[in-house]
């Protein structure tokens, strides 16, 4: 094929570098090939040509799915994600799955599960003293956040059993990608054998799901107020109700989506804040722009996701270059947020970016959720939570527990901490109260 340079390195060696190093990895790539780049990886079986230029991102996300399906690029989920996941539909079929599932997260309904979540952080940021790992309590937050206001769970017993139950499933999940890598995910050898654990950690959840669903059904005003309770009263254009299989899937998108990622966006922010006292100090003032800002900053310079990819099955010319059919396009988040020809002093944590500019960035050079209409669905719940968790935050004062930053490392299908960002928090600091803060807003 004739593709774009990249690194020659075989792609054994590629593969270990974007698990374990993978912003350094695209950092060096960029740097040496410029746009675009191609990669070789075993995270795709096809080579993967890299795009960041916002015209280049737009013509990605403008491409016809019938050309380029983005499914197919996240085929290795299907274990998991489940044949209706939102994450391997293209065209109508995942067009009528994106309606369904956006109902919950517009307008007042949206807004309505802040006050719930502010409660939660409040709970949970109120035992933090001394050295702290943020990333581990975020993902224990987050998933409290996901039992009470997506699943509906309300009494302490209810929330304790699901979170064994997920958090066993999790722990096999988050490996999945390693085993991916190195090809041998797919060949049971018994339940102990790397794909026996994930095959029964899979039953095991899904039967914990199904039983979930036939309590909601049974009892319909049980969870009224939470996201479960909205799906399952979803109709489509012919009036349909949802299927367990459909609500399933859209309950491991959401805990993917939900979880993984905004504890790993919330990891950093912690992180960062912990290094950049002046941000602290303004955070306080109770600024909602600047609350804003911040939530922006943190998901520019340290998104969750690198890539947003597409399978060409035609050719198809992007930034005045024809590549063939047969393998990955992506436009690369990672990147694109940190290129130095669109962020002045890109690699600077500097909410003030955000704040009284004539010129704001170009839409398409800040995509952490991605874009066009594959834009992550629950894009607008997580920067509410992130929103609600940084707010109630602002009452700690922060220190890093170390004096070099942390690197990024892959966990799952997200970008995290790899010392699980280490802070150390002030004793005679508390979480600012959301009831009475002039934050609230």
């Amino acid at each position: 094929m004739d593709l774009p340079p990249g690194p020659a390195a075989p792609a054994i060696w590629q593969t270990i570098a974007w698990m374990t190093r993978p912003g350094g990895f695209l950092r060096r790539v960029h740097a040496r090939f410029g746009e675009p780049a191609t990669i070789r990886t075993y995270w795709t079986e096809q080579p993967m040509v890299l795009f960041s230029s916002p015209d280049a991102v737009r013509a990605v996300f403008r491409l016809d799915p019938a050309v380029a399906p983005a499914g197919q690029s996240w085929e290795f989920v299907r274990p998991f994600a489940g044949p209706h996941s939102i994450l391997l539909l293209d065209g109508e079929e995942h067009l009528h799955e994106r309606r369904l599932m956006q109902g919950p997260f517009h307008g007042e309904r949206m807004r309505s599960f802040a006050p719930m979540v502010a409660d939660l952080a409040r709970a949970e940021l109120m035992s933090w003293r001394g050295r702290v790992v943020a990333l581990e309590r975020m993902r224990e937050l987050t998933l409290e956040i996901i039992l009470r206001v997506v699943f509906g769970a309300s009494d302490d017993e209810e929330v304790a059993g699901l979170r064994r139950r997920i958090d066993d499933t999790l722990a096999t999940v988050r490996s999945l990608p390693w085993v991916l890598a190195m090809a041998v995910v797919r060949r049971d050898l018994g339940p102990r054998s790397p794909w026996g654990r994930f095959r029964v950690a899979v039953e095991r959840f899904d039967a914990m799901l199904f039983e979930l669903l036939a309590r909601q059904r049974a009892e319909p005003g049980r969870a009224d107020d939470s996201m479960l309770g909205l799906l399952i009263a979803q109709r489509d254009e012919d009036g349909q109700v949802p299927s367990d299989q459909q609500l399933r899937d859209e309950l491991v998108a959401l805990l993917v989506g939900g979880h993984d990622s905004s504890a790993a966006t919330l990891a950093w922010g912690f992180e960062l804040l912990a290094r950049h006292p002046a941000v602290q100090a303004r955070l306080r003032e109770g600024d909602p722009a600047y609350l804003d800002a911040v939530v922006k900053e943190v998901l520019r310079i340290r998104p969750a996701l690198t890539i947003a990819p597409r399978l060409l099955r035609e050719p198809v010319q992007i930034a005045g270059r024809t590549l063939p059919p047969g393998v990955q396009v992506a436009a690369c988040i990672w990147l694109a947020c940190r290129r130095e020809d669109l962020w002045p002093q890109a690699n600077r944590f500097w909410p003030e970016r955000w704040l009284g500019q004539d010129a704001p960035p170009n839409p398409l050079s800040w995509i952490p959720f991605g874009g066009g209409v594959r834009r992550c669905v629950g894009a607008p719940f997580a920067e509410m939570e992130i929103r609600e968790v940084l707010r109630v935050a602002s009452g700690l004062t922060l220190r890093p527990a170390r004096p070099d930053p942390e690197r990024a490392r892959r966990s799952m299908l997200v970008l995290v901490p790899h010392r699980g960002a280490e802070v150390l928090v002030d004793p005679s600091a508390s979480p600012a109260d959301t009831r009475t803060s002039p934050l609230v807003g």
